[in-house]
């Protein structure tokens, strides 16, 4: 089956076309003229070289300068990336590298309001708290200050707001009684968080980690945040083996980060300090103990602290983290799959061994050879509970 044709537009920075890539030159040693990258919960990368006898430069001029143009990806007619050019690496007198990120990237160019002093000098213009109103709330009023706090013609003017979710309460909460803390997420004094000189990105990724939510800025400007983002696609397996759909596989060990008990350190608003210690008992037994540290200056109580442990813990507490997919020309079509799709994977050789498990796309690379070929790669991670 021959691959799908590929096709690098330059756009201005409201978006109107411009004109095609027509002469691409190749990234590296093996000839690749494009790669192209999408993350769950992140901005993707585009990057690729115009050689400099294409007749862009004479027909339409340097159109390739960081924030003033934009550039998006036709896969088979349609457009599967759009983002803002940000960087020139190299400008020679044979081609010129562009390296282009997609739009939620703009979210950590801007920084987050905040609140006003009550008495001069309270310090309280300061910090951006968020102690009252639902989650939902304040990632609505983080995206919409954001883009009215955009000037000129930054794109992220255009934004609109999609789904946004409100999740519950993870489990273990409670009050200062200790009386559980359930239902839908409120912030309050027992529910607090915040933050000093960040980013919309920063606070909303953050945000996210503690309620355990994905969130995206679609090629189209849609904002959504959600408790789950992608589809339940276990049906669809990629097996490596004879007959398969995996080219090769990477599933690597990495230990020097891991951490099965957990303490967390933070501080109130009083500069007292919190501590909470969290534990995967399951990988205790199976490694010994392996302690580390995490400290969070946007926490504010142990409610939060506890919801911040759990999700880091989730990732760190065994070895096993990722697992790159090489695919080969039997795996499903891209577009079959996409970010965040639970899948299954199948993996019997020789000692590496995950059969038939259940496991996320966080990442698909894309890279295009010389001769039009499509290499896809996909990252995968374990999925969080309940999914």
């Amino acid at each position: 089956m021959p691959s799908p044709q590929y096709k690098i537009e330059i756009l201005s920075k409201t978006g109107s076309f411009i004109t095609p890539i027509q002469v691409l030159a190749p990234i590296n040693a093996a000839g690749d003229t494009m790669s192209l990258t999408f993350r769950l919960s992140n901005w993707g990368q585009l990057k690729f070289r115009v050689a400099t006898k294409d007749p862009l430069f004479t027909t339409v001029g340097d159109v390739l300068q960081p924030y003033n143009y934009h550039v998006r990806v036709k896969r088979a007619g349609s457009v599967i990336w759009q983002g803002v050019i940000i960087k020139n690496p190299t400008r020679n007198n044979r081609y010129v590298e562009v390296v282009a990120y997609s739009y939620l990237f703009l979210f950590s160019k801007v920084l987050i309001r905040h609140d006003a002093s009550v008495t001069t000098g309270d310090g309280l213009d300061n910090y951006r708290t968020f102690n009252t109103g639902l989650m939902s709330d304040a990632v609505n009023s983080i995206v919409t200050q954001a883009r009215d706090d955009v000037q000129g013609t930054n794109i992220l003017s255009n934004l609109t707001i999609g789904t946004i979710e409100n999740p519950n309460y993870p489990s273990g909460y409670s009050k200062p009684d200790g009386t559980a803390l359930t239902g839908t997420w409120n912030f309050s004094s027992d529910l607090a968080l915040q933050y000093d000189y960040r980013s919309s990105f920063y606070v909303i990724g953050s945000m996210a980690l503690y309620t355990a939510c994905d969130f995206e800025l679609t090629k189209d400007l849609v904002f959504n945040y959600e408790q789950f983002l992608g589809n339940k696609n276990q049906t669809k397996t990629f097996t490596y083996g004879p007959f398969g759909n995996v080219l090769s596989y990477d599933a690597p060990l990495d230990g020097e980060a891991m951490a099965n008990v957990l303490t967390g350190v933070a501080s109130d608003y009083g500069n007292q300090l919190l501590h909470v210690e969290q534990s995967d008992q399951s990988a205790v037994a199976l490694y010994g103990r392996v302690q580390d540290v995490s400290a969070y200056s946007d926490v504010k109580n142990i409610n939060a602290l506890k919801s911040r442990m759990n999700e880091e813990l989730r990732l760190v507490s065994s070895p096993d983290s990722e697992i790159h997919l090489e695919l080969n020309q039997r795996a499903p079509e891209l577009g079959e799959y996409s970010i965040g799709d639970v899948i299954t994977v199948d993996i019997n050789d020789y000692v590496v061994k995950y059969r038939n498990q259940p496991r996320r796309i966080v990442g698909i690379n894309i890279r295009i050879s010389n001769t039009g070929m499509e290499h896809v790669t996909l990252i995968t991670n374990k999925p969080k509970d309940g999914i």
